[in-house]
């Protein structure tokens, strides 16, 4: 039988016990409630209603006396009274409840009592029999009564008496009953634990021993069930780990023979390898006695004996060193014969370390060459840009700046020309020779660096006074505007000094103070060459306020945008011949928090150079339209656009979805540009604005006649509009101007294209325009551009036109 089955077999033996003995409990519950039961309703009801039956006749004797005392004779003898009738009801109920406690009676005397007493009971509810009867006869009748009681008691004290040994016997019974339960649980535990326990035992004994690596234990598989299969595995299993074992040491001990034969290889590799290293190796174990070392190390420092001390392998007061332990991981020491040897040394964490030793003799010098390079001018050998930086810190660190110091910034006045003429090998030549009087007219304590192209500066220390900053400027100039002679070839140039000394950067400290100096120079610089070149200049606190100006202006322009300084003004195009508004041009306006408003003449440039006005430039597109949508469907707007915008190949997409966006139909948008623009990229601007054309949007030409191919564009591209540029507008007193613009007019008809006057501010020039011919102004005459809110009231002052 299977290991399972007998499992199984001897949980359903436990469980047929459980429901045995469950059976047998719950049927001697079943007996003792019946008991109760019965007690309750033959004992306890009956003496309850033989109790009611006796109070009631005890209520009829009470009558009966008190119509005998209301009759009374005075005889010793009383009878009972004849009014019988009226005691019928109580009578009746006596008899009810005697019936009842006659019919539970518990025993054969019990009841004939009971029917005795209820017939001496009855013969009071008969008027004939009740005559004769006296109350002797009911005092008769209540002692029956308590007799009866007793006889009911004394039964039901015998009944409870039999109940009790009943409850005795049953519950020995079911002790009786728990033992040989208990018994036969113990008996099946036994049989499971005799047949189960040993086979399992024996099993783990083995499997232990066989996981503890004994192999040879002796295993009897000759069990059924399960346990013998069991044992078979074992078996099976320890034979197999057996062989498998036999076979990983075969493998292993071939394993170790070819292993010593790669270890020999090995090592001569090793051995081969360490002897052809370019530096030199050795290996210290932690008594600082010498254990492995290669031919180069031999060649540096002689052939030692493997164990010798550190300190014992050479007497050689210069290499010894070498060899010590030290922290230091990485050195290099400069020998006597001018070797460079390079020393790296690496500990070991089981003790001791390697070291090892390189010639880097040509590389220390290539280094040292590498270096001079790196800070010096590879044409003219002077100091370049990074040795001048460092070389201006190191003066303002280390000299006090009472003596004085002075940088001097200088350019080549006509130095592309000599490039560009006469070859950059002359341009070279000429850089070089220009080193030399630069040299000639410092003095040893000065600085002379070429920082790039034809840019060279001067660092002049210990300056008592300006005037020897002023001579040595003097100096230069006059020494670079004479003749240079190269290769028989006369060149003439000249050169511009810009100067900074020690005032000008008297707050500044560290490399600030340097970046300072050469900057202010630099703005000294520029103001020499702005004045005519050929001279020199000091710097002035007015160049760097400009210069600052111009950078805290890019600063604030980069913001402007996202915290909303930007506005859009609206100046009205207005048709004076029927004094009507046919438009408004949006002009972009910046509220600056500090300045107020700025000029876009300012900040326009700006934006270009930073980058920053294509998004500005979609900021106004989006916005002015917007604006616009709420204007009389007859009044147009136009927009600007910078020829930054139409590098952006997203312009056309910019402009769809600002029209999309704010549901300006696309017939009231007009966009202007500068004849300027045309020369960038002709054939790419062209393609641009035949795709805005498709999109059913006005094209006009701003400033128009201010370049110099404005009628050649006109062929090129149907322009809707011409703006006479302002400059003209504001001439018209000279003939000639009123010849150009009269000319602007003819042409404009001609072609079809309608044509606009800008700037237009007095009533003189207005009559001057209307006389040749032009309806359509633009100026403060009739308005100065006006924000937005302000746009409203213009158009009520003016009757809208009615035509696009």
């Amino acid at each position: 039988m299977s290991i399972r089955l007998k499992i199984l077999v001897g949980c359903l033996s436990l469980t047929l016990i459980t429901l045995l003995l469950g059976s047998f409990m719950q049927r001697s519950q079943r007996e003792l409630g019946s008991i109760a039961t019965q007690i309750y309703d033959e004992t306890f009801l009956a003496v309850n209603y033989l109790r009611a039956s006796q109070n009631g006749l005890i209520a009829v004797k009470t009558s009966f006396m008190q119509q005998a005392l209301e009759a009374a004779t005075g005889s010793a003898s009383v009878s009972i009274p004849r009014d019988v009738p009226s005691l019928a009801p109580a009578i009746n109920e006596v008899l009810a409840d005697l019936e009842v406690a006659g019919d539970r009676a518990m025993s054969p005397a019990a009841k004939d009592a009971a029917a005795s007493l209820r017939q001496r009971v009855q013969r009071l509810s008969d008027p004939a029999l009740a005559a004769n009867l006296s109350l002797a006869d009911l005092d008769e009748i209540q002692n029956e009564f308590d007799t009866l009681v007793e006889i009911y008691a004394g039964d039901g004290f015998r009944y409870r008496r039999s109940v009790g040994k009943l409850i005795a016997e049953s519950a020995r019974q079911t002790w009786i009953a728990i033992g040989l339960s208990v018994l036969v649980a113990l008996g099946i535990t036994y049989l499971l634990s005799r047949s189960i326990v040993p086979a399992v035992r024996n099993a783990v004994r083995i499997a232990t021993s066989i996981a503890s690596g004994q192999l040879d234990n002796h295993i009897d598989t000759r069990s059924g069930g399960e346990a013998g299969k069991l044992l078979s595995s074992l078996a099976a299993m320890q034979s197999s780990i057996a062989a498998n074992v036999a076979r990983i040491n075969g493998l292993m001990a071939q394993q170790m023979t070819a292993h010593a034969g790669e270890i020999a290889v090995q090592n001569d590799r090793f051995e081969a390898a360490l002897n052809n290293m370019t530096q030199g190796l050795c290996l210290f174990d932690e008594s600082h006695r010498l254990i492995v070392f290669n031919r180069r190390f031999a060649d540096m420092f002689g052939v030692p004996e493997l164990g010798l001390l550190a300190d014992d392998i050479t007497t050689d007061p210069e290499l010894k060193p070498l060899l010590s332990r030290s922290p230091v991981t990485a050195q290099s020491h400069d020998l006597s014969d001018g070797r460079v040897i390079a020393v790296s040394r690496q500990e070991i964490a089981t003790g001791g370390w390697v070291a090892t030793y390189e010639d880097i003799t040509e590389r220390h010098k290539i280094e040292t060459k590498l270096a001079h390079m790196a800070r010096h001018d590879a044409l003219t050998g002077l100091p370049n840009r990074v040795l001048f930086r460092e070389h201006m810190e190191q003066t303002l660190r280390q000299q006090p700046r009472e003596k004085g110091l002075a940088v001097l910034s200088l350019d080549l006045d006509g130095f592309k020309n000599v490039n560009d003429s006469l070859g950059h090998p002359m341009g070279d030549a000429l850089l070089q020779v220009v080193a030399d009087r630069l040299r000639d007219c410092t003095q040893d304590t000065d600085l002379v660096a070429r920082l790039g192209g034809d840019e060279f500066a001067v660092i002049q220390k210990e300056v008592p006074q300006m005037a020897d900053t002023r001579a040595l400027a003097s100096r230069i100039v006059e020494a670079l505007n004479k003749p240079f002679d190269i290769d028989s070839q006369l060149i003439q140039i000249g050169a511009s000094v810009g100067i900074a000394t020690i005032e000008d950067v008297a707050d500044a400290q560290g490399a600030v103070a340097g970046e300072l100096f050469l900057k202010s120079a630099d703005l000294a610089l520029y103001r020499a060459k702005s004045e005519g070149r050929g001279t020199y200049r000091f710097f002035e606190a007015e160049m760097d306020a400009l210069h600052q100006a111009r950078r805290n202006l890019e600063v604030a322009l980069r913001v402007a945008l996202d915290r909303g300084e930007l506005e859009l003004f609206y100046q009205p195009l207005v048709n004076t011949a029927h004094h009507e508004i046919s438009g408004f041009e949006a002009l972009l306006r910046w509220n600056h928090p500090q300045r107020g408003i700025v000029s876009p003449l300012e900040f326009i440039p700006v934006a270009e150079e930073l980058g920053l006005i294509k998004n500005i430039g979609r900021w106004v597109l989006h916005q002015a339209c917007a604006e616009a949508a709420g204007w009389p469907e007859a009044v147009k707007i136009a927009v600007n656009l910078s020829s930054i915008q139409f590098r952006n190949h997203d312009l056309v997409a910019d402009v769809a979805s600002a029209l999309k966006t704010s549901g300006l139909a696309p017939d009231r948008l007009e966009l202007e540009i500068t004849e300027s623009l045309l020369l960038q990229d002709n054939a790419s601007v062209l393609a641009t604005l035949h795709q805005l054309r498709k999109l059913g949007v006005s094209i006009s030409m701003d400033d128009f006649g201010t370049g110099y191919s404005s009628l050649s564009y006109l062929q090129k591209f149907p322009f809707d509009k011409i703006k006479i540029d302002q400059s003209f507008i504001q001439r018209l007193a000279e003939q000639d101007s009123v010849s150009i613009v009269r000319a602007v007019i003819s042409l404009g008809k001609s072609l079809g294209m309608s044509v606009l006057a800008e700037g237009v501010e007095t009533a003189e020039q207005l009559k001057v325009l209307q006389a040749e011919g032009c309806w359509d102004i633009q100026g403060y005459l009739v308005s100065p551009p006006k924000p937005a809110l302000d746009t409203m009231g213009l158009i009520d002052r003016y009757c809208v036109t009615t035509t696009a």
